[in-house]
């Protein structure tokens, strides 16, 4: 059987390397993702696969099938996290993934399939703003125009890709080959209360929110505060509020649409 304890054992270790104390927040080529990175790449040759980083960042495990080179099953999750994460997001589709090929390994048995196991380096683009970089990377459409993004700190992913060892011009290589993959599955915490308001212990995906992001800027007039009467007055941050209840009540009025205002700066 499985052993859900190693499960959320492993879950509560990686949820130590964060560089928020008293919380997690592990970002894209950290010293923490690099401490996370490595625990997995131990686990996973403790199951029984080869296992290393490849060049984006992506900690990649595989096990072979009953004669190498077959085509593989895809598991896996993404390590990095937005700030202030929840401990399951992303890490409980990794460690699940690599328990189940652990309890293979253990009873000695191969499939008619490989299995690779992948802990995506880059999900949540919190350090350079850019999203999803260790699957774009495994399909085969990763941009390298994302690689001139800078950080807060002023360096390019380029030179943070550098710094952690890696080299970016290797990243058309992770590419997986058409007819190299199965199929892929995620295990994955829900993220929103829908299962819990249901009583559901599980729920299977069959669509997904795509998005998009926008970044406006809302320029007002200049007053003095005590003197400028209201009727005169262009406060951009009034402007703004407004701006975000009116997102709020267009996402509210489609059922299946959602919007959220995450940043403002006056």
């Amino acid at each position: 059987m499985l052993d859900a304890a190693r499960i959320l054992e492993r879950c509560e270790a990686l949820a130590r390397h964060s560089e928020l104390p008293g919380g997690l927040t592990r970002v894209f080529l950290s010293p923490q993702a690099r401490a996370a990175s490595d625990a997995v790449l131990g686990w996973m040759r403790e199951a029984g696969m080869h296992a290393q980083l490849d060049a984006i960042g992506n900690a990649a495990g595989r096990y072979e099938g009953d004669r190498p080179g077959l085509a593989c099953l895809m598991l896996g999750s993404h390590l990095d996290t937005v700030r202030d994460a929840g401990r399951y997001d992303g890490m409980l589709g990794v460690i699940s993934a690599i328990e189940c090929v652990h309890l293979l390994h253990a009873k000695n048995r191969r499939l008619p399939f490989a299995i690779e196991v992948i802990g995506f380096g880059d999900e949540e683009g919190v350090r350079f703003g850019t999203t999803l970089l260790g699957s774009r990377a495994v399909a085969g459409i990763f941009d390298s125009k994302v690689l001139a993004a800078v950080d807060a700190g002023g360096q390019t992913m380029a030179q943070a890709l550098s710094g952690f060892g890696l080299d970016p011009a290797s990243i058309p290589a992770v590419a997986r080959k058409k007819g190299d993959v199965l199929a892929y599955a995620e295990l994955h915490i829900e993220q929103g209360p829908v299962l819990e308001s249901e009583g559901l212990p599980v729920g299977v995906v069959t669509a997904i929110n795509g998005f998009s992001r926008l970044r406006v800027a809302l320029r007002g007039a200049a007053g003095h505060a005590g003197t400028v009467p209201m009727g005169l007055r262009r406060d951009a941050l009034a402007g703004a509020a407004e701006c975000v209840l009116a997102t709020e009540r267009i996402a509210r009025g489609h059922a299946e649409l959602v919007a959220t205002v995450g940043r403002i700066e006056a």
